[in-house]
């Protein structure tokens, strides 16, 4: 393959069109020209020729040099043309760094707490989050976030990952418990079993007010964060086999629609599916 050609491949990493190409090595290898020379050599009519060298000139791969009869042009080394790109891509670079930290600065001045930006209404309020590493996120987001109240249902998640998340999710309860003094309902689909550690987190939260329940309908489906009456994550299980996995939520922010899964929550109460601990 010719250095010509070789020289087109890479023009159309830089999005020239086929007739940009042909135009500019014509001018690169025999220029200057004027656009009927350009015609002849690139064999694009003439009337094509125009826009072409408009575009090239704009895009500052062509100098025009005007004449007393038909202009001429000339095309800008390829060298001379990358030197160009780059230091326009810095000195772009440059001012959209500045241009962040202006908008950066002028937010941060804004009275604005996230965890108040709810929807106004239920429709725009409920989210589905499909990444078991955002799930996991958002649930340690929420329970800090907690200032009144926490309902969490937590199913058994025996296999290696889960266990170190609950673990993760049972200290970070604790830890709510002892600094907020909120009220607390935390169900559970496994037995505690003593001397162990999820046993020394239980009888911490219930020491702090906790209220502690393990569900006795086989296995739970289902997890649930539910803080302040306002907002929860729904957590449903996608996978059943060879290892559960709960990748998919429902992220509601909107006490219409956490209202309904408290309730369902406390009609499994009433009627038997959880058993108080301790």
């Amino acid at each position: 393959m010719s250095e010509v050609e070789d020289l087109k491949k890479i023009l159309e990493r830089l999005d020239l069109t086929p007739n940009e190409k042909e135009v500019y090595t014509a001018l690169l290898i025999s220029g200057p020209l004027n656009a009927t020379e350009i015609s002849d050599i690139s064999g694009i009519t003439k009337a094509n020729v125009y826009p072409v060298i408009k575009r090239l000139v704009q895009k500052k791969f062509v100098d025009e040099q005007p004449t007393s009869r038909a202009s001429k042009y000339k095309a800008i080394p390829p060298q001379d043309v990358m030197k160009e790109l780059e230091d326009e891509l810095q000195s772009r670079h440059k001012k959209e760094k500045q241009d962040l930290q202006e908008i950066t600065a002028l937010i941060s001045k804004l009275d604005l707490n996230p965890a108040e930006l709810k929807g106004s209404s239920p429709s725009d309020s409920v989210w589905l989050i499909n990444s078991e590493a955002r799930i996991k996120n958002g649930v340690l987001e929420l329970l800090e976030r907690a200032t009144k109240s926490i309902i969490a249902c937590i199913p058994t998640l025996d296999e290696p990952t889960y266990t170190k998340t609950r673990q993760e999710i049972l200290e970070l309860l604790e830890k709510t418990m002892k600094k907020k003094k909120g009220k607390m309902h935390l169900i559970l689909n496994w037995e505690l079993m003593e001397g162990t550690d999820d046993e020394a987190i239980a009888n911490s939260l219930t020491k702090n007010g906790g209220s502690i329940y393990q569900w006795g309908l086989g296995e739970l489906p289902f997890s649930a964060f539910l803080i302040d009456n306002s907002e929860g994550l729904i957590i449903l299980q996608s996978v059943w086999i060879p290892i559960p996995q709960f990748g998919l939520a429902l992220w509601v922010r909107h006490p219409a629609y956490v209202k309904p899964f408290e309730k369902l929550i406390q009609r499994f109460n009433e009627a038997g599916a959880f058993k108080k601990w301790g």
